[in-house]
């Protein structure tokens, strides 16, 4: 049979009348009944091992709720960071962008031909010697064939155009072959790529006399190729098996490392003599 709130309510302030008479009687009672003295001692032991109980749980609860405070507001910095971090990123990369279009529009100005400025946007992943992806196409007058330069030299020609992009075929692909001379000595020769980062000249006759750091051109013999593009510079000799030629090892004069911002040419204003 359940109890009615209030006969709940009286059992309880019954009991708290008898521990507050058991209290006021332990506290009166002035013997040294040894009796007495431990029912006291008793109470009293209870008594603080539960302040002490309540006090150890009060800390845990305040150490708990301080550290979530402070994972939660190391959580927030962290955002805020990683926020700061990214906008510092964006405006690096406008700041760097703005430095390469001050460069290149000086560049541009020096250069002896009509360009149109590109920036290179990929490389194949596998041909990273022989393409690269640059941001202007067939509506901003890219055409194939055309020759795509640095202010170092010589970069490649475009193989393919779509509409706003266009794949360059570098110079140090095996499949491009550009007609050279070698500045200092006018000895011909053709160009290409040895697919490890150098170019070889062919056809350079046995009784030629090159020497190294010779500054290799192009002849201009070519569909849409200026006369007088750097090339790069010959790095080493190779006599040949005793045929009619020499093996001449070239480094380019474009660094492909590091190729940005590049030019594509669109006709010569002049010829290099």
């Amino acid at each position: 049979m359940m109890m009615s709130g209030n006969g709940n309510q009286k059992i309880l302030i019954l009991i708290i009348l008898v521990v507050v008479s058991s209290q006021i009687l332990i506290w009166a009672v002035r013997t040294e009944n040894n009796q007495i003295e431990n029912f006291r001692s008793f109470f009293l032991f209870l008594y603080q091992g539960g302040e002490r109980i309540k006090d150890f749980f009060w800390g845990w609860g305040k150490f708990f709720s301080d550290t979530r405070a402070v994972v939660e507001e190391n959580q927030k910095l962290k955002e805020e960071l990683d926020k700061l971090r990214a906008e510092n990123v964006l405006l690096q990369e406008k700041i760097e962008e703005l430095k390469i279009k001050i460069e290149a529009g000086a560049i541009e100005e020096e250069l002896p031909f009509e360009v149109i400025p590109a920036q290179v946007i990929g490389r194949d992943p596998y041909d990273w010697w022989g393409k690269a992806i640059i941001d202007r196409g067939r509506e901003e007058g890219v055409v194939e064939g055309l020759v795509v330069v640095t202010h170092q030299g010589m970069v490649g020609k475009i193989e393919e155009v779509y509409p706003h992009h266009s794949v360059v075929r570098l110079l140090l692909s095996p499949s491009l072959s550009v007609g050279v001379l070698v500045q200092r000595t006018r000895d011909l020769g053709v160009v290409t790529g040895n697919g490890e980062g150098l170019c070889l000249m062919k056809y350079v006759y046995r009784t030629s006399v090159l020497e190294k750091g010779d500054i290799v051109i192009t002849s201009g013999g070519g569909e849409n190729t200026p006369r007088g593009i750097v090339v790069g510079k010959v790095s080493h000799i190779e006599e040949g098996d005793g045929g009619l030629f020499q093996n001449v090892i070239v480094e380019p004069g474009c660094d492909f490392s590091l190729l940005n911002k590049v030019f594509v040419i669109k006709a010569p204003s002049q010829e290099l003599k």
